[in-house]
């Protein structure tokens, strides 16, 4: 039979596993599929590749045909980085937020 005064204990510690752990962990997991969802649809391995091999764009085999392709897909690539390097920092910065909101509740209404 469980003691009574460790019922509380347990609740606390399971509540600082939740608040510590388990939501950062979830906003991480968000924030990791909604890159893959970007991937799909901005596919970075994809125009990196033909960036770099100098691909045409829409079967233009012509010297300007090469070089437009090269600076459409450069632009995406660099836009795509962009758009990754934002999507992984707003992750980062809201789960170092969510393990700083205790301090800054703390700060705010001074307790």
């Amino acid at each position: 039979m469980e003691q009574v005064w460790l019922v509380p204990i347990k609740e606390i510690i399971s509540f600082i596993k939740w608040w510590g752990w388990q939501t950062p962990q979830t906003i991480l997991y968000w924030t990791k599929n909604l890159l893959l969802d970007f991937d799909n649809n901005l596919q970075f391995g994809a125009n990196l590749r033909l960036w770099l091999s100098v691909e045409p764009m829409f079967g233009d085999y012509t010297w300007s045909g090469r070089v437009t392709g090269f600076l459409i897909r450069g632009v995406r690539v660099a836009v795509t980085l962009l758009v990754y390097a934002a999507i992984l920092i707003a992750g980062i910065l809201a789960t170092l937020i969510w393990w700083a909101l205790p301090v800054i509740l703390l700060i705010k209404f001074e307790l």
